[in-house]
């Protein structure tokens, strides 16, 4: 009997949504950050990096193209979905709108924390401050022309993140439950320039430079880091590189920069959930 292509094929779909347990095999990328301070090599806010800032700054070879971006999150005001190791992140890309996107971001210790899951979009390692963190992130796209991340409509939010039944699984007894008592926070800027390691001995690699500020300026701080990824295959490699990039920044001269969640440091200085 000859099989079935269009049952198989089924059953390869079902068995390919079907939630698992998460080890430390599934998270295979890792992104490291380092806070760079800028001193007065920037102006505050700017889009556009300095003479000064590229010497300051000279053991990276520095485009001169800028992303720019606009961050939100949302939470209510006792951090309930914090509570629950949950994030959602609303992000309108103003240069490239087609790749604004919705957020879901789950943390745990550890793999074994997240439980059972399935279609995420990817499981990550942030290296902050020397320690391993571990999540796992549901992206939903959206256009800028159905959600202004400037005064977010919560329940379009809801909307958007219902169009993939694997996120809305996670989060569905959270929102139902909270929908009335979301808030979100501040609008932070974030500008973005790429950039290589002038260092041959590390390859070349590609690092990112942010800036971010509150969209309205208010109050008046910024948050700034270097920050790149890889394979957790290439862990060597890229442990060397942090530690290089971390002695390069210390060389500046300039005072250490924001290091550790940009997340919680925007809730920091939203006067809604203070």
């Amino acid at each position: 009997m000859r099989p079935n292509k269009l049952l198989l094929s089924v059953i390869a779909l079902c068995l390919s949504g079907q939630a698992y347990a998460l080890s430390k095999g599934d998270f295979d990328n890792i992104e490291y950050a380092i806070g760079a301070d800028t001193g007065k090599t920037l102006p505050y806010a700017t889009d556009t990096l300095t003479d000064s800032f590229k010497q300051t700054y000279d053991f990276i070879e520095w485009d001169d193209e800028v992303s720019e971006k606009l961050v939100t999150y949302l939470d209510t005001q006792d951090r309930a979905l914090k509570a629950h190791s949950v994030s959602i992140r609303v992000r309108e890309h103003v240069t490239k709108p087609k790749k604004s996107k919705i957020t879901v971001k789950l943390r745990a210790a550890d793999p074994s924390g997240f439980g059972e899951l399935s279609g995420y979009t990817k499981a990550e390692i942030d290296h902050i401050n020397g320690q391993d963190k571990y999540s796992v992130s549901y992206d939903i796209p959206f256009s800028p022309a159905d959600i202004n991340v400037k005064e977010v409509d919560i329940v379009t939010v809801i909307a958007h993140i219902q169009r993939d039944p694997n996120a809305w699984a996670v989060v569905k007894d959270l929102m139902t439950t909270h929908q009335e008592t979301l808030q979100q926070t501040v609008v932070m800027r974030t500008y973005e320039w790429e950039g290589d390691v002038a260092n041959s001995q590390y390859g070349n690699a590609e690092v990112e430079f942010q800036v971010w500020t509150p969209y309205y300026r208010r109050p008046r701080m910024s948050l700034a880091e270097i920050s790149f990824k890889g394979q957790t295959s290439d862990r060597s490699s890229l442990d060397a590189l942090y530690q290089h990039l971390k002695t390069e920044v210390q060389a500046t001269g300039l005072s250490d920069g924001h290091v550790g969640s940009k997340t919680n440091a925007t809730y920091s200085i939203s006067s809604n959930f203070n």
